[in-house]
């Protein structure tokens, strides 16, 4: 689980959305302030700024972050406020005490984590007035540690040199980042990460002489352990595996970090564990459960010393033994993991049954929480959402579709969440239960079928879909029984194939028009969060792809969508990409009929020369020379053709073909060297020059390299911790450029390899639906050699049923993470609608398809 989706899945129950809608329902009353005589207000997300109009700031020099808790924000806010206002300091504030909860929630970045607000003294004056006056001010209030700063004194005050304006700069893959300028003029990264940086060439006032010079030094002696590595990190702090600094067993150390890791109830880390140290004693001499073998206080932190357990993560185990991930799973590999996964199923049982013989309610059951013994014993770990049945305490945190709904309370709590882990097992959509009440009797009946598993054991009842559970009376029958009618007839529209096609389409077209908002100026379609920390008008997360989408489809566009985007474009920044960024922008409005001004978005984006930009085809050189290739071709500009070699030889220069590979370097279609590949085989087809397809071919084969052939035959990228099967970052994208090299060229060492590819992309669960990490890419591979009556094909289509939900009654799909529907291209509904219109129409699944010529 990717948990920066999180914040993204408070504002609304059904989209991902800003953070900003919903923390500005209830802001400090300071944040809608006019700004003083001679001050100038800005609002930017989630912040409100106030600057002096005079003199300008300089573009970067030492910040002071205030950091803050629930409890004294306001105050903190309202002393460190009259103190800028006095001395004429530049500042800016979360808007509302949601935010601030969510700045230090668990999952929250632990970069950032602990800003509160921030302070930017124009010279030297200004930085040592600021920490002596506000250290005395606000005398050692407590807050969180900001961890990528260097703490001033033992207050709420923190330093870090960094950009007090936006400067930007290209990283080492090529993608546009926030940037300082070193003294040469060079601007570089201004990286920020959970430990305190500081540029060797930054200057060092004098008031921060000695607390820099101290900076790393510990303040408690000696740590009493060897950490050997980490097993998990949050906001609320780490879990090591460990051994006595002086010898001995390994240990588990579970890390405490005060006033940070908030739950919704605003407890911090430090309270939860001392919690589950209390459950965890009460439990003791339980086989399936951890001994407490100590405690101890370092750097402010509590750490709790556990007993370390051997085995794996239940998430682990079932990784490595679900048998529909492969292709060609047999009845024996079915028949077989139904075994193994019941037994597990049933210890889980047995040891929640013990924890519950002593009064415990687990509260946080779910597959990260169990470890698997070799001997198929289950123990469970993470009691810090525990709590004595006759002192129940409800569970201020949890995973997407094991948390129990309000109705329930106590042992019941856990009683839910088993029936969700035993759906879990057999098909692992839980989050999607959430989303639609009725969803988890439908996945249940599929997983008994799949399975042939024992009635009983995945009841189809209402309280086997969370969100129904603790509902009862007339009113809710009736509801209930009209979400299941919902919900069964857009999974229906899955299994009429060809003839049915027309009405899915239509009714696909139908959900994403509903989901516009033209009124809001940030978005026009909801999708992934991407739209907002990214590109809310591009291709891959925005505007323009749904726009494509519709348009490749079929679909009447209505002119406010149209409209929408022409206005955006002209009140927003442009920067290059073709996925990400403007060039891709450009392209769907000349697409739709508008080439002047896609013309003149297009001299605005060439006025940034891309320096430094990466080889990818999303937002880097690769994509950029695509584009500057298509309007060359429309216009007949000679210009724009020799940009497009340009860009090329720019590509293939920063891909080091023929020497080693870039460190940074990631495989795939969006991201890796697979890009270049498709650029240069367009420019071939434009020139014939067969130099350019032995180019294809070696940036190609960059991206095989990060491919390695998994256990069950199937060729896959290895992205250092699992292997990727999808178009964007996995081995379905390098297929489908190397699918395009063989029409212009055999190779039957390259077919023999994309032929295992093809393979990867036969199993039948997926975890997501979208194009381009998910099933509906999957099928656009597919689809280059096969037609709908294919039976792997067909078993796909199918099986987007897993997946589907209603939206005022029409079909439409999650995006990643599966926590909230999106409408964009690469996520959600539209990437879907363009797959299956791939196998149906044989219309391109995104734009520039390498099957496309």
């Amino acid at each position: 689980m990717d948990m920066r989706y999180e914040a993204y899945s408070y504002a609304d129950p059904v989209f991902y959305d800003s953070p900003v809608q919903w923390a500005a329902r209830d802001e400090f009353p300071a944040a809608t302030e006019a700004a003083p005589n001679g001050w100038v207000r800005s609002l930017r997300e989630v912040w409100v700024g106030y600057r002096p109009v005079d003199p300008p700031l300089p573009e970067q020099g030492w910040k002071v972050h205030v950091s803050a808790c629930m409890d004294n924000a306001p105050w903190i806010l309202d002393v460190v406020r009259a103190h800028c206002f006095e001395h004429g300091v530049a500042f800016k504030f979360l808007r509302s005490p949601a935010l601030v909860q969510t700045q230090n929630a668990k999952y929250a970045s632990r970069g950032s984590s602990g800003k509160f607000m921030t302070l930017y003294p124009a010279d030297e004056a200004q930085l040592e007035r600021c920490l002596t006056g506000l250290d005395e001010a606000l005398a050692g209030a407590p807050g969180p540690y900001v961890l990528s700063d260097l703490r001033w004194r033992s207050g709420p005050l923190y330093l870090r040199y960094g950009a007090f304006t936006e400067q930007w700069c290209r990283n080492a893959e090529g993608e546009l980042v926030l940037a300082l300028r070193e003294p040469s003029g060079v601007l570089r990264p201004d990286v920020r990460r959970a430990a305190f940086e500081l540029p060797e060439w930054a200057p060092v006032p004098a008031v921060l002489a000695e607390t820099v010079a101290g900076a790393g030094r510990s303040s408690v002696g000696e740590f009493p352990f060897t950490v050997e590595r980490a097993l998990h990190f949050s906001n609320g702090g780490g879990i090591y595996l460990a051994r006595p600094a002086d010898g001995g067993e390994r240990v588990v150390l579970k890390e405490g970090r005060p006033y940070a890791g908030l739950d919704q109830r605003g407890e911090d880390a430090v309270q939860r564990l001392a919690r589950e140290q209390r459950i965890l004693e009460a439990l003791a001499g339980l086989d399936a459960v951890p001994a407490v073998l100590g405690e101890f206080t370092a750097w402010e932190h509590r750490f709790l010393v556990q007993e370390y357990v051997e085995g794996e993560g239940l998430h682990h185990w079932f990784g490595r033994r679900f048998p529909l991930v492969h292709p060609d799973a047999d009845e024996a590999a079915v028949a077989a993991y139904r075994e193994e996964a019941t037994a597990v199923l049933d210890a889980v049982e047995r040891a929640l049954r013990a924890i519950h013989g002593r009064g415990i309610v687990f509260g946080d059951l779910h597959p990260r929480n169990l470890i698997v013994r070799e001997d198929g014993s289950v123990v469970f770990v993470d009691f810090e959402l525990a709590s004595p049945v006759e002192e129940f305490v409800r569970p201020a945190l949890g995973a997407a579709g094991f948390a129990a709904p309000a109705g329930l309370t106590g042992f019941a709590v856990d009683e839910h969440a088993l029936r969700a882990l035993r759906l879990w097992a057999f098909l692992p959509l839980l989050p999607l239960t959430v989303l639609h009440p009725a969803k988890g009797a439908t996945l249940a009946r599929s997983a008994r079928k799949r399975f042939e598993l024992p009635d009983g054991f995945l009841p189809e009842h209402e309280d086997a879909a969370p969100a129904g559970a603790g509902r009862t009376g007339p009113d809710r029958t009736q509801q209930h029984a009209a979400e299941q009618e919902q919900l069964a007839a857009v999974e229906g529209l899955f299994g009429e194939g060809r003839e049915g096609w027309p009405g899915l389409r239509d009714g696909l077209v139908a959900a994403i028009a509903a989901s516009a908002t033209p009124d809001r100026a940030d978005r026009l379609f909801p999708g992934d969060p991407a739209q907002f920390t990214h590109d809310g008008l591009g291709l891959s997360y925005g505007a323009a792809g749904v726009l494509w989408a519709l348009h490749t489809v079929g679909a009447e566009l209505d002119p406010r969508y149209v409209r929408w985007l022409l206005d955006a474009v002209e009140r927003q920044p442009a920067r290059p990409g073709l996925f990400v960024g403007g060039h891709g922008t450009a392209w769907v409005l000349d697409r739709l009929g508008h080439r002047e001004p896609a013309l003149e978005l297009l001299r605005r984006l060439d006025k940034d020369d891309a320096h430094g930009a990466g080889p990818d085809l999303s937002a880097g050189l690769a994509g950029i020379g695509l584009a500057r290739l298509h309007f060359a071709r429309a216009t007949g500009d000679r210009g724009l053709l020799a940009a497009a070699a340009d860009s090329a030889d720019r590509a293939v220069a920063a891909l080091r073909l023929g020497g080693p590979a870039p460190a940074v370097a990631r495989p795939g279609l969006l991201h890796g060297a697979s890009g270049t590949a498709l650029l240069l085989l367009r420019l071939f087809e434009e020139c014939a020059d067969p130099a350019l397809l032995d180019l294809a071919r070696a940036a190609l084969d960059r991206d095989l390299e990060r491919c390695v052939v998994a256990e069950d035959g199937t060729l896959q990228v290895d992205d250092g911790s699992r292997v990727l099967p999808y178009l964007e970052s996995g081995s379905a994208g390098i297929a489908a450029v190397g699918q395009a090299l063989l029409r212009h060229r055999p190779d039957p060492e390259l077919a023999e390899r994309l032929a295992l590819v093809r393979a990867a992309a036969e199993p039948e669960f997926i975890v997501q639906p979208g194009l381009f990490n998910g099933r509906a890419g999957l099928i656009a591979l597919l689809a280059l050699d096969a037609g709908p009556e294919d039976d792997l094909i067909d078993r796909h289509v199918r099986r987007l049923a897993w997946h589907v939900l209603p939206y005022r009654g029409r079909p439409a799909f999650p995006g990643e993470q599966l926590l909230r529907l999106s409408m964009d291209l690469a996520t959600g509904t539209a990437g879907v609608l363009t797959a299956l219109a791939s196998v149906y129409d044989r219309t391109p699944p995104m734009p520039f398809w390498p099957a496309d010529s």
